[in-house]
């Protein structure tokens, strides 16, 4: 009994190191968010800084306001898009007696795996073909076409817990599979739909390499504006960290308010009867 109590302080003093080790950097930067450049070069460091000290943020949110609204934009545009594309695909992969069904979901995950930098390229080069280089709906495109893959191959998964009984039997009262996808399929998997929705959120706002290659001064969204903090002669560090901190948000308050449904998606099928 003694030696089962020593091994869990053990276990739990290591979940605590890794975990200490794994938030330190955020909570750096998030506590140099309240610092000026100064303090954050200070040595010995600056532990405790001022929070009242709001300066960067005020800066940021008012020189920087319509990159994050690109940024918002440009995330919440190629998440819907991407849904709209992906539920359709999903189930008619994951329901329907289509020929060749698992080769064409294997190649939709394949294409998963191209690097977004690979693309980048031949974006630019059909984007600036057909007018659209620099636009927010070019960047809606290129987003949500690199997460469409995800988003069909995980809602596929979800539609397959769809009981069978329940499909056939709209069917026989006479629903088209339009009915079937909109009435039946998509209310049971709402909980696993919101967790795709989510992580195709998170992805889409991370999102770098795109948006530098395919947007301008007038469209660039707010990771690109971060970068920009980086230069030949200085680097802006308290900007940086109230910035990382903004970008952070979003994806935290998504995330929590969809906390309920992705708990839920996560188990859908955990456990059969």
């Amino acid at each position: 009994m003694r030696r089962s109590r020593i091994s869990d302080v053990a276990l739990l003093a290591a979940a605590l190191f890794f975990t200490l080790i794994s938030i330190a950097p955020l909570l750096w930067m998030a506590l140099g968010a309240f610092k000026t450049t100064a303090e954050m070069i200070a040595i010995p460091p600056v532990w405790v800084p001022d929070f009242t000290y709001w300066s960067n943020f005020a800066t940021l949110f008012t020189k920087y306001w319509p990159n994050i609204a690109n940024s918002l934009i440009v995330t919440l545009g190629a998440t819907l898009l991407a849904m709209i594309l992906a539920l359709p695909a999903a189930f008619a992969l994951s329901t329907m007696r289509v020929r060749g069904r698992n080769a064409i979901a294997d190649w939709i995950l394949s294409t998963r795996m191209m690097p977004p930098i690979a693309a980048a390229a031949p974006l630019f080069i059909l984007f600036s073909a057909v007018g659209l280089l620099g636009s927010l709906p070019a960047m809606v495109l290129a987003y949500a076409g690199f997460n469409l893959p995800f988003a069909i191959w995980v809602s596929m998964s979800f539609f397959r817990q769809v009981p069978k009984e329940l499909i056939e039997a709209a069917r026989l009262e006479g629903c088209s599979w339009f009915q079937v996808l909109t009435r039946v399929a998509i209310p049971l998997s709402l909980s696993g739909i919101a967790t795709v929705a989510t992580f195709v959120f998170i992805f889409a706002w991370n999102e770098f390499m795109l948006a530098l290659f395919l947007s301008n001064r007038g469209s660039q969204t707010f990771p690109v504006v971060i970068s920009s903090f980086i230069g030949t002669g200085r680097i802006y560090w308290d900007y940086i960290a109230a910035a990382t901190v903004i970008q952070c948000l979003p994806p935290v308050l998504f995330a929590v308010f969809m906390q309920r449904h992705i708990v839920s998606g996560m188990t859908m099928g955990a456990v059969k009867d």
